[in-house]
């Protein structure tokens, strides 16, 4: 998002990013609620303070890092640009705390999914092992036609993985006009909270929904990254903008793992929702290089 930081800055932003933890989102009459509440107010202040330098000595440098926070400058210097100084900061802030841990917590899930179910690793094991054996050098990483054009199977486990994890509890919309629903009025202007799982997991759009099923997805088209059956990234205009890159760091991430490596799960994770999904226990894994074929 923001190259050229020093080292010691860098990791004080990511630090404040850390203190953004879901523990604030508890009992009103806790002491230790109000504790975290102050934490993560001060952590906010001191991350909007880094973000807002970094921005300022970028306005003022004519050398281009080619990061994030380039193009939104670019974006905020054209004619009727929705992008301002405070809006910049805001989804700098925004993106940082989001996406700090919901890829992490999809790969573990995922890896816990897979590890119950022997049937979808071999399959697994087959259609990565043969991208491998395609190539004429064994040795180079994923390629993007490799990634769009022989994973089928793949993106049917994250899109189940996905579908199970519902890392997106709370997918907030604002009604533009009066909006009908079964007999009742939505105003315009109201606040509307969509909880994606209630469309995940209702057994009329899904055969056994809390079942790790990835051949539930078999000939279904799985390019677009959402509908209104599917909701892991929102939806419409507002959709994740990670939507594609979580994606692609998950077929990564299942390339080299089962290309790679034997695993046996020692300890599952377990997950919570208050209302944010978290691990309770973390997952536990014996791990080692596979044997030369």
């Amino acid at each position: 998002m923001i190259s050229n930081l020093k080292p010691e800055t860098q990791e004080k932003l990511i630090d404040h990013f850390k203190t953004f933890n879901i523990e604030w989102f508890q009992s009103p009459f806790a002491l230790s609620t109000w504790k975290t509440v102050y934490k993560v107010l001060r952590a906010r202040k001191e991350a909007v303070k880094i973000i807002n330098e970094a921005l300022e000595k970028r306005k003022d440098s004519i050398e281009k890092q080619g990061d994030f926070l380039d193009t939104l400058l670019e974006e905020m210097k054209k004619e009727g640009s929705i992008f301002y100084k405070e809006s910049i900061v805001s989804l700098l802030l925004n993106i940082g705390f989001v996406s700090r841990d919901s890829t992490s917590y999809a790969t573990a899930l995922t890896v816990n999914f897979i590890s119950k179910n022997p049937r979808v690793l071999t399959e697994l094991k087959r259609e990565h092992e043969a991208i491998v054996q395609k190539r004429d050098d064994k040795e180079p990483g994923l390629s993007w036609e490799e990634y769009k054009n022989c994973m089928p199977f793949t993106r049917m486990v994250i899109y189940e993985s996905l579908r199970l994890a519902n890392l997106g509890t709370i997918i907030f919309r604002k009604a533009v006009k009066d909006v009908e629903v079964k007999g009742y009025t939505i105003p315009a202007g109201w606040i509307v909270a969509v909880a994606p799982s209630v469309v995940h997991y209702n057994s009329e759009i899904y055969e056994n929904p809390l079942e790790f099923n990835p051949w539930r997805w078999e000939g279904k088209d799985l390019q677009s990254p959402g509908s209104k059956t599917l909701m892991v990234f929102g939806g419409g205009a507002r959709q994740c903008i990670g939507s594609d890159l979580a994606r692609l760091h998950l077929a990564v991430f299942i390339h080299h793992f089962v290309t790679t490596y034997d695993f046996s799960v020692v300890q599952e994770c377990e997950i919570c929702r208050v209302p944010f999904p978290f691990f309770t226990k973390d997952l536990v894994i014996n791990i080692s290089p596979k044997s030369p074929s």
